[in-house]
């Protein structure tokens, strides 16, 4: 029995590692059920993991049950249901909305079914990443206290729409999910973005004596997917020039959060790293694909120059002996017609 009381970032991570532990990704006679008793708070990342978890669990043919939910007045379990998560589990049929005043719902975007929407508009998946980047961002900064010029709103875009393009150009996905909570009274925001692809570990290249002399981890795969210029195997040959991967979108959107003092989450295969103003912390889990999850401190976002942050990068590539020449898109910002 999984008993879920905060599903918050920390705590789904640490349940998918449970489950690897009990081996019940695999094994199809364990009785696995989860409760929603004691469900006490929802973020976006943690509901995503969530749902990313049942979703794997479904694909994999494994058994389970969900509890079903009671006491609806519940604070958590009435925001679960507002923002659609016990409907996407078949457990309410109450009416949700994709969007509140301070939040956009755990979306889950299905890959064939864009294409074959952005097919239909006649539009480039180039429009599409500046499109949801827009969306996310008019919806985070519409409520918050402070008035943000132009060059905030675009920076806060380009690191969004990196984090997309990153999913596209390297997953294999065959779908992801995406979501946000602003917080008014901090003037932060979470966004999480996360698919169910192959993982950093299948993406990110190796070296033959690295591969050769140790066996390559997924903590590995994250710091390494995290180096400026260290270009990972794209799998998508339709990108126009500017778009061509050139390994900068991670190590830039992390360089611009911490700037920010925000937290900065990378979790792939059976690790997960977080970054923020105090160091480094890393814990085992247990997720497909790759999850990306920012909490940005917006009044900070003033104070970022891209300039320097690119040019920071850049020197780290040419000291590890990388690329130092950026995607144009990576070194744009939207403002400046990307």
């Amino acid at each position: 029995m999984i008993n879920v009381i905060n599903m918050k970032y920390d705590k789904m991570m640490k349940m998918t590692k449970h489950l690897e532990e009990k081996s019940y990704f695999v094994a199809t006679e364990n009785n696995l059920k989860f409760h929603f008793s004691n469900l006490n708070f929802i973020e976006p990342a943690g509901a995503i993991i969530f749902l990313s978890t049942i979703d794997r669990l479904k694909e994999d043919e494994i058994p389970y049950e969900l509890e079903s939910i009671q006491d609806v007045e519940r604070d958590a379990i009435s925001y679960g249901e507002t923002m659609g998560i016990f409907q996407k589990l078949g457990l309410s049929n109450a009416r949700s909305f994709s969007e509140g005043t301070n939040y956009i719902a755990p979306t889950k975007v299905v890959m064939s079914e864009l294409f074959s929407s952005l097919d239909e508009q006649n539009k480039s998946i180039e429009t599409y990443y500046d499109e949801i980047s827009t969306k996310i961002v008019r919806k985070v900064l519409r409520n918050l206290a402070f008035q943000a010029d132009e060059a905030v709103k675009d920076l806060f875009e380009f690191v969004l729409r990196e984090i997309v393009r990153n999913i596209f150009d390297h997953s294999q996905t065959p779908h992801y999910y995406y979501g946000s909570q602003t917080y008014p009274a901090a003037n932060s925001v979470e966004v999480v973005i996360a698919d169910v692809g192959l993982g950093l570990l299948n993406t990110v290249p190796f070296n033959v004596e690295e591969t050769w002399f140790d066996n390559p981890s997924d903590e590995d795969a994250i710091r390494k997917a995290i180096i400026p210029g260290l270009s990972a195997f794209s799998n998508h040959a339709y990108a126009p020039e500017d778009y061509k991967n050139s390994g900068y979108g991670l190590a830039l959107v992390k360089r611009i959060i911490e700037k920010t003092d925000g937290v900065f989450s990378i979790a792939s295969g059976k690790k997960t790293i977080t970054y923020n103003s105090i160091g480094e912390f890393i814990e085992d889990c247990d997720l497909k694909g790759t999850l990306i999850r920012m909490r940005i401190n917006l009044n900070n976002l003033n104070l970022v120059n891209f300039d320097e942050v690119l040019e920071d990068a850049r020197k780290e590539a040419v000291s590890k002996g990388y690329s130092d020449s950026p995607s144009s898109a990576s070194q744009k910002l939207k403002s400046q017609n990307i």
